[in-house]
């Protein structure tokens, strides 16, 4: 390409968009982003690891049975001779734990608590999943409004150049409003390119989430009413219902077990054994074959462990003021973020109530302002600041209503309520 070419190639034509859009309502967005969502298939698969593990619990304290065999050479010397051996047995043996100083019964405990924990887990990550789709696709359809506008914005100033150019050569008009009017649809065209590159930007979050190649909002987003009395009664929703601040609550009572556990662990044990087995016992200097049955009390009690008990005890320990630690830090971010939120709503909501009448006010002063240009009163200035006032408060409606919708989102999500609250929008 020469370099005579490349002055002529504009923004419009480096960012293209795919020429089929397919239109989606919130709830489609949500309900693909859910189906090709790797964080919920990760915190799908950690709650089944989760699973297996309370299974490999429960096994510890059930019966085992397994299935022997032995073959060796033995040579064997006495009084007045020696004799060679190869010794064959071959059994069942089966091995029962009846107690183990509680260490099963904690080890169970613990398996299970970090089954709830991937629950909780597991919620969250649907929590978000719905929270970034929503957000995508609030986002993108905020997008679609700025293009929109300012498409409007660039045919509105052409029409207004030609009108301009017009007056001119009828010698209604100068030279100055013609070059005014001429330099706010520059204006207005650079930034079409910018809103062009922002529904880009936008497009593409929405697309890794739902995995089309064009997704576009069919709809502006909507969320239930917010019912929620008051600050205090949000945050104790949420200190009841926020997954991550359950799964760190069922964090520390696993760690609490699993010290139990490494505590219990080294204490006695009583188990039952049980063995039949048929083969050539070593003592017998015959081939002939012996069959025994045999069962067995067995009781154990670890008296020197070479410091394996204080280590493990020591880092069980730790590992529960670790995650103490980590419940203390979620439940303080948790009540930062709804005081924040709730406020940040608050305030939201009179940003919106001025943007409305902001609008308002601004399309009276156009449409008024433009009569008057037309009869003489107001100056072409004067019109065309009045225009381009009122698309720029259309666009802050568009901006505030979507910034208070996910504020909102945001507050719901901390308490897992912003699913139903999207349902029933809808």
């Amino acid at each position: 390409m020469s370099r005579s070419i490349l002055p002529l190639i504009t923004v419009s034509t480096l960012i293209t968009l795919p020429a089929t859009p397919e239109p989606l309502t919130l709830a489609e967005a949500i309900d693909r982003a859910i189906i090709s969502a790797p964080g919920l298939e990760r915190a799908a698969a950690g709650l089944d690891a989760a699973e297996a593990g309370v299974g490999m619990a429960r096994s510890e304290g059930g019966p085992q049975l397994g299935l022997r065999g032995e073959v060796g050479a033995l040579q064997t010397d006495f009084t007045t001779d020696s004799i060679s051996q190869v010794p064959r047995t071959i059994g069942l043996q089966g091995e029962w734990t009846v107690y183990a100083s509680g260490a099963i019964d904690a080890s169970k405990s613990a398996s299970e608590f970090r089954r709830s924990a991937a629950e909780a887990q597991l919620l969250g990550a649907r929590e978000q999943i719905v929270l970034d789709a929503l957000e995508a696709y609030a986002v993108a359809w905020l997008a679609g409004e700025t293009l929109r506008v300012a498409e409007e914005r660039v045919a509105n100033f052409r029409v207004r150049f030609e009108e301009t150019t017009a007056r001119f050569e009828q010698g209604q008009l100068t030279r100055t409003d013609v070059a005014l009017t001429e330099a706010r649809l520059a204006s207005a065209e650079a930034e079409l390119e910018a809103a062009r590159a922002g529904l880009v930007a936008a497009q593409a979050r929405l697309k890794r989430l739902t995995s089309l190649e064009r997704p576009e909002p069919a709809g502006q987003p909507v969320l239930g009413p917010l019912v929620l009395a008051s600050h205090e009664s949000a945050l104790a929703r949420s200190l009841d219902r926020n997954p991550n601040l359950a799964a760190a609550r069922f964090a520390i009572d696993a760690a609490g077990a699993r010290l139990e556990e490494a505590e219990a662990r080294f204490g006695p044990k009583v188990s039952l054994r049980a063995r039949a087995s048929y083969g050539e016992d070593v003592f017998f200097f015959f081939e002939d074959p012996i069959a025994d049955v045999g069962a067995f009390v067995s009781v154990e009690l670890p008296l020197f462990t070479s410091g394996q008990r204080d280590a493990s005890e020591r880092q069980a320990r730790s590992n529960r003021v670790a995650v103490e630690a980590d419940a203390r830090l979620a439940r303080l971010r948790l009540e930062e973020a709804v005081a924040s939120l709730w406020y940040d709503i608050e305030a939201r909501r009179s940003a919106l109530r001025a943007a409305r009448r902001a609008e308002r006010a601004a399309e009276l002063a156009a449409e008024g302002t433009k009569r008057e240009f037309d009869a003489g009163i107001r100056t072409l200035v004067d019109s065309l600041d009045a225009e381009t006032s009122y698309q720029d408060a259309r666009i802050a409606t568009a901006r505030a209503e979507v910034g208070l919708l996910l504020a909102k989102a945001r507050l719901l999500s901390l308490s897992a309520d912003l699913e139903p609250a999207i349902d029933q929008a809808r």
